[in-house]
């Protein structure tokens, strides 16, 4: 069973466009995550996700489920200064997006559901959507950020109180998915802190965030910090293994209700 697009020829590629079917397009960064995780986090967290889910939708329903190659490289003027940290603009990102989202559409495929592994993602994806939106107004395009997905197992079960940036959360799934490149004797917890008060901001991402941008926040400079925002220090296998269980659902129950909602390509 074939999931992933550039392992298929053209001809299966064309097969799966003609019946019930769903593209996966995994977005992440190559960015730096602390002295304890790869540049890769971001990207393999976003991939690793987005193939599990296609690989239970299509073995439990009557849906095929491609999953794009990643868009690794996008914004991180956040850790620019972090060696290794290698991003694009903004600008760039959005037209990038958007010509991947057009491509699909002009083969046919009328689910394209974005999975987000990086925060600065969010207003690249939801702009360059919009923007294909307006010229195919009949296309699916969806947008999930993976930690938004398991609401309601990830806050019961995760041991820190900030979950932001190579914390708790991505040590634990990246103990799953690349255990090799995982140095926990290294991680040290680091929290941030924002110009506005607790009651507008919260520095989680679970938390009662109510300002929605914000650009004047105190995150990690190159020489001061780790480039740590969290706990990865309580981080485990078992509660990786947990949230990728949790994640993996809710977006199998998000394939499934897109393509059955009447916008499959038949």
């Amino acid at each position: 069973m074939k999931i992933k697009l550039d392992d298929m020829t053209w001809p299966e590629v064309d097969e799966i466009s003609r019946k019930p079917n769903a593209v996966l397009i995994p977005v992440g960064s190559v960015e730096q995550h602390g002295l304890h995780l790869p540049l890769s986090v971001d990207s393999r967290c976003a991939a690793y996700l987005a193939e599990q889910a296609a690989k239970k939708v299509t073995e439990e329903h009557q849906i095929k489920v491609i999953v794009a190659p990643t868009i690794q490289y996008a914004e991180v003027t956040t850790f620019e200064n972090f060696p290794g940290s290698i991003g694009i603009s903004v600008d760039t990102e959005i037209r990038l997006i958007g010509d991947i989202a057009r491509s699909f559409i002009k083969h046919g495929f009328k689910n394209i559901i974005f999975v987000n592994g990086h925060a600065p993602n969010v207003v690249p994806i939801s702009t360059a959507l919009r923007q294909v939106s307006v010229d195919f107004p009949d296309a699916g395009l969806y947008a999930v950020n993976w930690w938004a997905l398991g609401f309601e197992v990830i806050p019961k079960i995760r041991k820190s109180t900030i979950c932001l940036h190579a914390d708790e959360l991505e040590t634990s799934l990246s103990l799953v998915i690349q255990p090799e490149n995982v140095y926990l004797d290294k991680a040290i917890k680091e929290f941030p802190s924002y110009s506005l008060s607790e009651k507008w901001v919260y520095p989680d991402f679970y938390g009662p965030n109510r300002v929605f941008y914000h650009s004047r926040k105190k995150f990690p400079k190159f020489g001061t910090n780790p480039g740590v925002m969290g706990d990865p220090t309580v981080a485990s296998r078992e509660t990786g293994e947990k949230i990728i269980k949790a994640v993996v659902d809710d977006l199998a129950e998000i394939i499934v209700e897109v393509v059955e909602s009447g916008g499959d390509s038949q």
